[in-house]
């Protein structure tokens, strides 16, 4: 409002927010847990501007296809593919849109001990 006097939300702070628990916010993430084996490539982080238009299938076929150009480049193209069907389906509106691509194999390199 414009006296600002209404508690607004900020999504960086949503989590443990219970100021905000009565408009629907949920202050206690859901968390779950993926063991990471040698087979797994890489890990995506993204917040729900990724997810509103885009699959967990479709954003592992987009990182997967563009990975050989490097985490950043992959991650870049997830946000941008992301960011257009955010255009294409609410116009000049679009909510955050936050990824990390994050490479997993050499997790599994035997480390240089010297």
């Amino acid at each position: 409002d414009e006296e600002w006097s209404q508690i607004g939300l900020a999504m960086a702070r949503s989590i443990g927010d219970y100021a905000v628990k009565s408009v629907g916010v949920i202050a206690e993430p859901v968390v779950s847990f993926h063991d990471l084996h040698e087979n797994d490539t890489f890990l995506i982080l993204a917040t729900d501007g990724v997810w509103e238009f885009i699959s967990s299938a479709e954003a592992v076929n987009i990182v997967a296809k563009h990975l050989h150009k490097g985490a950043t480049k992959a991650c870049q193209i997830l946000i941008e593919t992301a960011a257009a069907k955010w255009h294409d389906e609410e116009g000049d509106y679009r909510d955050d849109i936050t990824a990390l691509v994050i490479r997993v194999q050499d997790l599994f390199k035997p480390q240089d001990t010297k």
